[in-house]
């Protein structure tokens, strides 16, 4: 004899129904009834406490409480809460994660449900676990990953290591078992989404707005949240706390701007899902003061002087890798200004390939002197002398015989403004006509030519 039909009603079963005859209802009726055939208003709801009667009365110990007692037992925490699974998650245990139960076997036998509360019941139906899309959370799979920026300068890429960097994460609070509050609190409907578990929002796309759905954030899409007093001290009924990690990262030989590293399962996880999710790392090159990473080559400016230019360079450099070049050239050899030597092998490793590197490849500045004195010009043109009949003439060749001698003029900086000479003292060009334009007409108006 039992004291409430209430269960058995639900499923379209009687009191004495076996353990093959609650599958086969549940399996119809889960079908019918499942928030993706049947969204009208109440559809899901319907599944909800088809899930919940089916949750007990699949469970012998449970069954065996409901008998006896009824849902007060249950309640009571005789059998380990009146339904308190996620319905998505018994759906998705049920027909294998997907809506073809059609292919099912009947026969097949489910798992034993041995839950005694501790895995996330409050005493009212399903939780807060999430789900799937009707139950709302999110899921019992992995999370997407979290992303995170690591600045690097160029010598750990030169020559890699171990970076230390402290991630902030979302774990299940291990006080409450990630349930927010205590076995079998009392709830209370969500203010934020009024019970329904889906939060609904508009976007402006074009002329109009576009309607979006999604799981409500404040009850994890349960439609229900923990009643203050009965919520978890450790994580305020949020069934998550933020734990802070310091991991070692390994930056290897060769890597460039946007690698990206995976580290495996140090991103959140949310209570109901089987792992956490990953944290990618993307690194991003810090500039550096004297060189310049192009692919595996490195660049380098080094300014030299005119006498370096000429006569030979013999300039010290310091290496990414903390070693010391002397980079030296053949003498006669002339460095124009803008001028690029390489130096073979001194670039970047090739990534996991680091006995194959690039080139350092040197661009040379010539700093000319702003003036010389006339010892300097002396020996100077000793060395370089003038070509002959400079005086003469300027252009494409030398005055013929019986021209004048070329008036000699001195050439100044220019740094005057177009249209101006020095000191300001030249008009405008663009003030040329102003007397024109502001001539004044003394006609008669009926006398105006034009």
């Amino acid at each position: 004899m039992v004291k409430e039909r209430t269960y058995y009603d639900r499923l379209g079963v009687n009191p004495t129904a076996s353990p093959e005859e609650l599958k086969k209802a549940y399996r119809l009726l889960s079908l019918q009834y499942h928030p993706d055939k049947n969204p009208e208003e109440g559809g899901g709801e319907k599944f909800k406490l088809i899930s919940q009667a089916y949750e007990v009365l699949s469970d012998p110990r449970k069954r065996r409480v409901y008998d006896e007692g009824g849902e007060e037992a249950l309640q009571q925490g005789g059998g380990g809460g009146g339904g308190s699974r996620n319905p998505m998650d018994i759906f998705n245990m049920f027909f294998g994660g997907g809506m073809s139960g059609e292919n099912n076997n009947e026969d097949e036998e489910d798992e034993d449900d041995d839950d005694d509360g501790g895995g996330g019941g409050f005493g009212f139906p399903f939780g807060l676990r999430g789900g799937g899309r009707s139950g709302g959370g999110h899921g019992s799979g992995k999370p997407p990953p979290t992303k995170h920026r690591l600045v690097v300068s160029l010598e750990q890429l030169m020559v890699g290591g171990w970076r230390k960097l402290r991630l902030d994460r979302k774990r299940p609070c291990a006080a409450c078992d990630g349930r927010g509050g205590r076995a079998n609190a009392f709830t209370e409907t969500c203010t934020t989404c009024h019970g329904k578990g889906v939060k609904v929002s508009y976007q402006q796309l074009g002329p109009g707005l576009v309607e979006m759905h999604g799981s409500c954030t404040s009850c994890g899409g349960a439609g229900r949240i923990i009643a203050k007093a009965d919520q978890c001290t450790t994580c305020q009924g949020n069934r998550t706390i933020n734990q802070t990690k310091v991991t070692q990262v390994l930056v290897e030989r060769g890597m460039k701007d946007g690698t990206t590293i995976v580290l495996k399962g140090e991103g959140d996880q949310e209570p109901g899902q089987e792992e956490a999710g990953d944290v990618v790392i993307i690194l991003q090159e810090k500039p550096h003061d004297t060189y310049v990473r192009e692919g595996p080559h490195l660049h380098l400016d080094m300014k030299i002087s005119l006498r370096e230019s000429l006569c030979g360079v013999r300039r010290a450099v310091t290496t990414l890798d903390d070693r010391l070049l002397t980079l030296t050239t053949s003498p006669g050899g002339v460095i124009p200004p803008g001028g690029q030597l390489r130096v073979r092998d001194e670039g970047l490793p090739m990534l996991r390939n680091p006995y194959v590197r690039g080139d350092l490849i040197v661009e040379f500045q010539i700093d000319f002197p702003d003036k010389v004195d006339a010892d300097f010009i002396s020996e100077f043109e000793a060395f370089f002398p003038r070509p002959p009949n400079t005086n003469k003439g300027v252009g494409v060749g030398d005055l013929e015989e019986g021209q004048q001698e070329a008036e000699m003029v001195d050439m100044l900086p220019y740094d005057i403004p177009v249209g101006g000479h020095e000191g300001g003292g030249g008009r405008d060009k663009g003030n040329a006509y102003e007397e024109d334009m502001e001539t004044e007409d003394n006609q008669p108006p009926g006398c105006r030519q034009s």
